[in-house]
């Protein structure tokens, strides 16, 4: 999967999750499609997709299961690691008196590190939102177990069928959650699933490239996605439809254009997904600086961290990763 855009999308949505937490810390209304969901939201949807396809097409082209999860976990954990140090120890030195000498900093360190909730009252407290300090982190642990899901239906049978039903039943349980008595965790796994429907979009467009081979059938997918969601406005299909459609659109987009600016040479979107909402948490209540001043001042820091995750952490964990799986083959004794 060498011919596309999707490290362009992936930056692109990265920064529109930054736009739409902007709002939300600032104690104000996200922006987005209403009825529907947030910009950011939006933006996470276009990731599930992606990485849908992506990590479908990774666990094909891998030689076992082992080799599939040491890049998976190459990509995730090192950089969250390096995330929850720098979000406990660092910025818990500097803006919590007495945090890490005492035994919340380690613990907490630990949590964050494998996928746990990302609060440390110790620094939000006071904070226009201060539920969390990094409340992005939420995903990560459901894209690894959809790491996992893949990996596991697909070892069982390696056909469309697979991500096909597993689509089918995150688009009923959709349905159902979305349309049933509302409540905090109704709406959590409604949430859960709408991130479902668009990963196994993307998974089983990893067996179905095809349909995205002419200009003419993208268009063609990009405008009845357009029609549907706009058809669909305000149902009880609205957050499975829409969801659909939005997944199918990023996949169309991201296969029309091949992108030779960022594609090989660096992806930032991690570092920039991992550190954005603390950053703005701190940027926000610690300074003085207006909205767009502040919106501004946290890219360019957040820019700046992704970039050091990418270069010192990310991109070494996964030559590790590739050497490691080369090393393998060459292990493997050939024929005579």
């Amino acid at each position: 999967m060498r011919n596309n855009s999707f490290d362009l999308i992936r930056h692109f949505a990265a920064l529109m999750v930054l736009v739409s937490h902007h709002f939300a810390l600032w104690g104000q209304e996200e922006p987005g499609i209403a009825g529907y969901n947030s910009l950011g939201g939006m933006a996470v949807i276009a990731f599930f997709a992606i990485s849908g396809l992506l990590i479908t097409h990774s666990f094909l082209n891998a030689r076992n299961f082992a080799d599939y999860l040491a890049k998976r976990v190459a990509r995730i954990f090192p950089a969250l690691i390096a995330c929850a140090f720098v979000m406990t120890f660092v910025a818990g030195g500097i803006f919590a008196q007495g945090y890490i000498t005492g035994p919340s900093a380690l613990i907490d360190f630990l949590r964050i590190s494998l996928f746990g909730r990302a609060a440390i009252d110790e620094i939000t407290e006071g904070f226009i939102f201060s539920e969390s300090f990094n409340g992005s982190l939420w995903t990560l642990k459901i894209e690894f177990a959809f790491y996992i899901l893949v990996a596991g239906a697909l070892s069982l049978f390696r056909r469309a069928m697979m991500p096909a039903a597993l689509l089918m039943m995150f688009c009923i349980a959709t349905y159902v959650l979305g349309n049933s008595t509302p409540s905090a965790l109704t709406q959590k796994l409604a949430v859960y699933g709408c991130a479902g429907i668009a990963f196994f979009t993307g998974s089983l467009g990893a067996f179905c490239t095809r349909v995205f081979c002419s200009t003419r059938r993208r268009l063609t997918i990009l405008a009845a996605c357009a029609g549907l969601m706009v058809a669909v406005a305000g149902t009880p299909l609205t957050g499975v439809v829409s969801t659909l459609c939005m997944a199918l659109a990023t996949l169309s987009l991201g296969l029309s254009y091949v992108d030779h600016t960022i594609r090989g040479r660096f992806d930032i979107s991690y570092g920039l997904y991992l550190y954005a909402f603390p950053v703005q948490q701190l940027v926000i209540n610690k300074t003085s600086l207006a909205f767009i001043p502040s919106m501004l001042v946290s890219a360019l820091i957040v820019m700046v961290l992704a970039s050091v995750s990418w270069r010192w952490i990310e991109k070494p964990a996964l030559q590790w990763a590739r050497r490691r799986n080369g090393a393998r083959v060459a292990e493997v004794p050939k024929a005579s």
